[in-house]
């Protein structure tokens, strides 16, 4: 859908719609893990989804158009990432959130070894496991392609800048100690929702 050019907030109900099945499907185990990782995907979901809607409409009020293909030819020409600076690090961030980097890690990704670390994949099969795994990473190159519409090159440049700008942050993320995911949660809400309501009010009021 990202890669057809499609309605930007229609692209976010879908993946929106694919984290609240993993939330249900976590939520509805009746196991004490599967009840901690709803919880934390829960709190990620309200976070990204609000920043989301925040930074669409900031992107409308720029561009006169949610469809990203709109969006890339307007990129080119007029190089909008001027006026949506803080909408692009909010989009970013989110990216960052859904990949469980860095400081907005909800210890989602199964990688710790706890209870609460492995909150997520302990409810599942193993197919189903399979299927979650690539569903995220289908879900991390929508996001990089969407994001890969804010910059003024072209699009195959621009989905590998963003590409490698995510490679990078996995690699650092391997030198910095894993936060606690309420910790995360506070961040989250200061970057990503912050910056997108930062962009919000600098278009709608500057």
């Amino acid at each position: 859908m990202a890669v057809s050019g499609y309605n930007f907030l229609f692209v976010v109900s879908v993946l929106s719609m694919m984290d609240l099945l993993v939330i249900t499907g976590a939520f509805s185990s009746n196991d004490f893990s599967g009840r901690v990782s709803a919880k934390r995907g829960l709190s990620r979901f309200i976070i990204w989804l609000f920043a989301s809607i925040v930074s669409s409409a900031t992107i409308y009020k720029v561009c006169r158009t949610l469809k990203l293909s709109e969006i890339s030819r307007l990129s080119e020409s007029n190089c909008i990432i001027i006026d949506l600076p803080f909408t692009f690090v909010s989009l970013f961030i989110i990216l960052l959130m859904k990949g469980n980097l860095m400081h907005f890690d909800f210890g989602l990704s199964g990688t710790e070894m706890s209870v609460f670390g492995d909150a997520l994949y302990s409810p599942y099969s193993g197919w189903s496991l399979a299927v979650i795994q690539m569903a995220q990473w289908i879900e991390m190159g929508v996001w990089i392609k969407i994001l890969s519409y804010f910059l003024p090159v072209v699009k195959s440049v621009s989905y590998l800048i963003i590409s490698v700008l995510y490679l990078a942050f996995m690699l650092l993320d391997r030198f910095i100690s894993t936060v606690e995911w309420k910790k995360a949660a506070r961040l989250s809400w200061g970057w990503a929702a912050g910056m997108s309501l930062i962009n919000f009010i600098y278009v709608f009021y500057f």
